[in-house]
């Protein structure tokens, strides 16, 4: 028995089935829409993080227990197995935010299957979801090198009559007449994992992001300038936050240049590594581009860096470190004109 399963094979089921949500999704009429959709969404993760361990070697079964049929890994096992294993992807989302923003969809997915769900649910899955696909797409980039976009035509044509509902603006309404017991206790969750992120000084737009029907992000929950509360059935406060105060880019992009050179120390994987280095390995692979890695400040255009960035540089083979060396040493300076053909 193979007990890692064909990768390829996993990859290919786990890209069959994101899209297959997406076509879901998108039917202009379809009865019980979100829970399907979040069935195959989330079946999607479990197979791309299984494809993940077996590209890695690594068994996706459990134990087997006598007498019992194998049972291959929740998604929420191969995580963590990937995780303690170090095999999640250096230019992945913050593992901690994916892991979240799959709890809460499982737990929709969990009441589908087996209960049934309240219907105000589903402002808040769409914008869960929305964030777990641009997940999905970055993590199977990063681990696999493939794009999500080869998947699909983004050819829609927009004929809903209603607009898509903001969450933020859903929830300040939410906080002014009683919720089901259900839809509070689900706030609650997000409320909970949001501030978890934050305190770890980790993006947020990576649990829940609110966008825009063009697909383009607008604002992160963790930006919002509201904080909404939900009330009880008595009209009380039920002392459920759910969006918290604006991430403060001191806490999240703690690091300057030097802070990252005194870090790594004088060698990189083989390497000798000065600021020079950082700022060709910097260049070669756009870092102050990705709001993971960089923040500028828009007073003084410093750029200040997040200690992902540290695990980036740490992750990088003695290979690539000299190629973006020699790229930039031979990049374009400001100003200069192309050679002539």
């Amino acid at each position: 028995m193979n007990y890692r399963g064909s990768y390829r094979k996993l990859l290919g089921n786990s890209k069959a089935a994101i899209v297959g949500a997406i076509e879901i999704y998108n039917k202009p009429r379809f009865e019980y829409r979100d829970e399907c959709f979040v069935i195959l969404l989330v079946n999607a993760w479990e197979l791309l993080l299984k494809a993940l361990l077996s590209k890695n070697g690594q068994s996706i079964y459990y134990k087997k227990t006598r007498r019992q049929p194998y049972r291959t890994l929740s998604w929420s096992d191969a995580l963590t197995r990937i995780e303690s294993r170090g095999y999640w992807p250096a230019r992945a989302p913050a593992l901690l935010a994916v892991r979240r923003n799959l709890e809460l969809l499982t737990v929709y997915r969990d009441n589908a299957v087996h209960y049934y769900n309240e219907p105000k649910f589903g402002v808040l899955i769409y914008s869960l979801s929305q964030t777990s696909i641009v997940n999905y797409r970055d993590v199977l980039t990063a681990g696999f090198g493939q794009s999500l976009g080869d998947e699909i035509t983004w050819h829609l044509l927009p004929l809903g009559l209603a607009p898509p509902v903001d969450p933020l603006a859903y929830l300040r309404e939410a906080s002014q007449a009683p919720s089901p017991r259900a839809l509070s206790e689900f706030i609650k969750l997000i409320s909970d994992a949001t501030a978890e992120l934050e305190a770890a000084g980790i993006d947020t737009g990576r649990l829940l992001t609110i966008f825009s029907v063009s697909l383009q992000s607008t604002k992160k929950i963790s930006q919002a300038d509201v904080v909404v509360g939900v009330r009880g059935r008595d009209g009380q406060e039920a002392g459920d936050t759910v969006v918290v105060r604006p991430l403060d880019p001191n806490r999240s992009h703690p690091l300057f240049q030097k802070n990252i050179v005194d870090e790594i120390g004088p060698e990189l994987n083989g390497m000798k590594f000065t600021s020079y280095t950082f700022q060709a390995i910097a260049w070669q692979y756009s870092l102050k581009s990705d709001l993971t890695y960089c923040w500028i400040d828009d007073d003084t255009q410093r750029p200040r860096w997040s200690r992902n960035v540290l695990t980036f540089l740490r992750d990088l083979a003695r290979e690539e470190i000299a190629k973006a060396l020699a790229a930039y040493k031979v990049r374009p300076k400001p100003g200069s004109l192309p050679e002539a053909a």
